[in-house]
């Protein structure tokens, strides 16, 4: 019974540890867009050509889906990665916790969510700043539809 207190203890420390990372996934899934930088639909629907499009809104509500469901199962899934790294945990009990991680859903892992462009989906090359790709970003710059952005010249 000690050894399982102890094992405990190094668990809750490790989620702790964790938990007290700057990005965690949770806090951003839900996090909402900072005021300063609220852009029209209008603005958005002439950021790009293919912004509105349905593949850029599947590929952003996809995206919106996997961040909720790893939100979900993210204490979960640290818990089952603990005990399945910890030497001291018998065997068996290694290889259940194994068993229980690999039957979490696919979509709740940290490496299926991808930051995408909030306007046309695209998932290469995003500001993480603005949340928008470098394709709309430079069009509505030009434009100076983006507030504090300007050319710079020197």
């Amino acid at each position: 019974m000690a050894n399982l207190r102890g094992v405990l203890t190094n668990v809750s420390s490790y989620c702790q540890r964790s938990f007290s990372q700057p990005a965690l996934l949770w806090r951003s899934a839900v996090k909402p867009p900072i005021q300063s930088r609220h852009i029209s639909t209008t603005l958005a629907k002439q950021a790009s050509k293919h912004s509105g499009t349905e593949q850029g809104v599947k590929r952003n509500s996809a995206d919106h889906r996997r961040r909720l469901l790893a939100a979900r199962f993210e204490l979960r899934r640290k818990l089952y990665k603990a005990f399945c790294k910890d030497p001291e945990l018998p065997s068996e009990m290694r290889e259940k916790n194994r068993y229980k991680l690999s039957k979490l859903p696919r979509n709740s892992a940290f490496t299926r969510i991808r930051n995408r462009c909030v306007f046309t989906g695209r998932s290469r090359s995003v500001t993480e700043l603005f949340r928008m790709s470098r394709i709309c970003f430079r069009g509505l710059a030009n434009k100076g539809e983006l507030m504090g952005i300007k050319k710079s010249s020197w």
